[in-house]
């Protein structure tokens, strides 16, 4: 943990802060770093939160992202932790380093949600989860469910419900119509079908398998009544002993081939990615980022 040093003085109260209530935001912001240690980010934030009111720093607004982004509010904690940089710059470059580092990492978690409307009209207004957005313009948000909805003429003519996921970006056709805009199978979809033709195939091996099997037995009843001793059998029985041999050796190879398609079967399914099933007037297009690991700062107040 860094230590940082107290940036400009920022009041949002009526006039400077009395001493009283200096000494509680200070007692506050250190409760709130505790918090912070026991990985209490919820209570944490409400405290720091309660700081900035009588008096925002670089420092506090650090923290204040650091809990949003512990929080899962990513897209408000990429815009604090900017915020808290630009503070930051004139007296507390380590805040300025720690913050950037936070933003670079999460630029690659926060998810890009943009939404298109393929018949578009000039008075179409879209909003999500109750907030305008324009067309066509990226849109950070919180990983999470979301409701679209598309509104022409005053009129509700589409509402769609998609999940966005952490360092995903993703596309959404909207359209009034209803031939646009159908769901179409993505490499997931292709991945669980041939999942499960892999156990489809391991089953039909099974059952191949065990008909070689019975016939393989009833081969060896044949040799063992024409044969009873095994030893110095006729020339007759050879056939019957070729046959089941040969049963013997397909048993081997659907047992060997059942076993193959049953891992890949099994393997597919558990490695597919997650799957969005959109309705009509609904595409989606992810894109995944890996994840990043943090680093925390430490400030005074």
């Amino acid at each position: 943990m860094l230590a940082g040093t107290v940036g400009p003085a920022h009041a949002l109260a009526s006039g400077p802060p009395t001493a009283a209530e200096l000494k509680e935001a200070r007692e506050q912001f250190t409760r709130g770093r505790q918090l912070e240690d026991e990985g209490k980010f919820a209570e944490a934030l409400a405290l720091f939160q309660r700081v900035g009111q009588v008096k925002m720093t670089p420092q506090v607004r650090f923290h204040i992202a650091l809990c949003l982004e512990h929080t899962g509010k990513l897209a408000d904690a990429l815009e604090t932790f900017r915020l808290a940089a630009r503070e930051a710059k004139p007296t507390a470059p380590t805040v300025v380093t720690e913050a950037n580092e936070h933003i670079e990492a999460l630029e690659k978690r926060v998810p890009t949600l943009t939404v298109v409307v393929t018949d578009g009209s000039p008075g179409d207004v879209i909003t999500l989860e109750g907030r305008p957005v324009t067309a066509g313009s990226a849109n950070r948000v919180d990983p999470g469910a979301y409701t679209l909805v598309l509104r022409r003429d005053g009129e509700v003519t589409r509402e769609q419900h998609v999940t966005v996921e952490e360092g995903q970006t993703l596309r959404v056709e909207l359209a009034t119509t209803a031939d646009v805009g159908k769901p179409r199978p993505g490499p997931s979809s292709t991945q669980r079908t041939l999942g499960f033709a892999a156990l489809g195939l391991s089953a039909a091996s099974l059952v191949t398998m065990g008909v070689f099997i019975g016939l393989r037995a009833d081969r060896l009843s044949d040799v063992e009544a024409a044969c009873p001793t095994l030893t110095g059998c006729d020339r007759s029985v050879a056939p019957l002993a070729e046959e089941g041999a040969t049963y013997a050796t397909l048993v081997n190879v659907f047992a060997g081939l059942s076993g193959a398609a049953a891992a890949a079967g099994v393997a597919l399914l558990l490695t597919a990615p997650a799957t969005s099933t959109p309705s009509a007037g609904l595409r989606l297009q992810p894109v995944l980022a890996p994840g990043v690991g943090f680093v925390s700062i430490e400030g005074r107040f």
